[in-house]
């Protein structure tokens, strides 16, 4: 289940295949560990996407599945705080890409990031007549969420998003939570929370750190979690928690399907509120005006992003890991772990994760218990693990 790094490694050019749009810049609440306002050129932009943005960033859309041949195209909308975008807009978004699909043959599926502050029954009826799914932003328990997603007077936001959880849960709306990783709390305290609201898919997230910064442990909060996740899945598929699964996916061999795990390139195109193009948003963390790039919808299609410095820059770095990652038995599925979170000042993205012990401890933890848990099947029906397997026989 662990590799060896090769230079044989070869990763083919592909168009761009799924979209991020900013279509807000500002937000309605005031998290303390937001990366999107690290940087201040967020303020430059903006703050909603106008309908001139909007009518081009569709035909472009068109034209980049039609030059394509693109049988899907997944778009997330995002800020900011997506809502803040009004519940028309999306109407109007939505109904476009429903156009273009049947134009194309192109399917086209819509995801939004949120707060969740917001959603009421006219936003739930949005989301459920146009598909479209919804990420909500829930860090758990009140006394953990609220430590860090507060309002602009310093209150507590939990109670209306948890608000907002059920709502979107008593519809016919695809529904997951985000959290962020505190390990100061347990992650039995996330898991009860989670099963208490009804929720059985979501993430708990690591917080975004660079190689600049000092933060806290993680690997014991994981591998805990990692154990809640076997024991409520051990009979049936009972909870999914993305970066479990993502893990044991990377670890299997498979490509995970999340950009955070796993040696893969990161091709993320995002486009901001006045038609711009940038790579991934979340890489803002290395600073003001570290993603701006002088691209746009008007003048370049989406795919022309590809050949943009800062996005090659993101792109190969990426893939192009430290010595000390080529050299880690864990190579291929923990892929050098996020790309904002391998980043220095001094390095740029040349450096382990800021988590790379943390990473480290929970893919070898991780090993251990799958190999004692999957079997191979012999062709007389007899069952061997996985450690038996590998040993050949005597």
């Amino acid at each position: 289940m662990s590799a060896d790094y090769s230079d044989a490694v070869v990763f083919q050019d592909q168009p761009i295949t799924q979209l991020l749009i900013k279509v807000a810049t500002r937000c309605n609440i005031d998290c303390s560990y937001c990366y999107w306002f690290r940087d201040a050129t967020v303020y430059d932009k903006p703050k909603l996407m106008s309908s001139r943005v909007l009518d081009q960033l569709l035909q472009r859309i068109e034209q980049h599945v039609i030059k394509y041949s693109l049988v899907d195209f997944p778009i997330v909308l995002h800020g900011g705080e997506p809502l803040l975008w009004g519940v028309e807009n999306f109407h109007r978004f939505a109904k476009a890409c429903e156009g273009i699909s049947s134009r194309t043959g192109c399917e086209i599926p819509i995801a939004v990031t949120t707060n969740g502050v917001l959603i009421d029954d006219e936003w739930l009826d949005c989301f459920e007549m146009r598909n479209i799914s919804v990420a909500i932003s829930l860090d758990g328990p009140a006394h953990v969420h609220d430590l860090h997603r507060h309002t602009f007077q310093g209150t507590g936001t939990h109670a209306a998003v948890e608000r907002a959880a059920r709502m979107l849960l008593s519809r016919d709306v695809g529904v997951m939570a985000l959290a962020v990783c505190n390990p100061a709390y347990p992650p039995q305290e996330y898991v009860d929370f989670f099963a208490g609201c009804g929720i059985s898919s979501y993430d708990i997230m690591i917080p975004d750190a660079t190689v600049d910064e000092k933060p806290a442990s993680i690997a014991s909060f994981y591998n805990g979690l990692f154990d809640l996740w076997l024991a409520a899945n051990r009979n049936a598929p009972t909870i999914n928690v993305r970066i479990i699964s993502d893990m044991i996916t990377a670890l299997l061999g498979n490509n995970s399907p999340t950009e955070g795990v796993g040696h893969k390139p990161v091709e993320l195109c995002t486009v901001m509120t006045d038609g711009t193009v940038e790579a991934h948003d979340v890489l803002r963390i290395a600073g003001d005006g570290f993603t701006q790039t002088k691209f746009n919808i008007f003048d370049h299609s989406i795919d022309d992003v590809r050949n943009e410095p800062r996005w090659k820059a993101a792109r190969d770095a990426s893939i192009d890991l430290c010595e000390t990652c080529r050299q880690c038995k864990f190579m291929n599925a923990c892929g050098g772990g996020y790309l904002p979170h391998r980043f220095s000042k001094k390095n740029g993205y040349d450096n382990p994760s800021v988590y790379c012990g943390d990473l480290y401890a929970m893919f070898e933890n991780m090993q251990s218990v799958l190999e004692r848990q999957l079997y191979v099947s012999k062709p007389g029906g007899e069952r061997i693990n996985l450690v038996e397997a590998h040993a050949g026989p005597d």
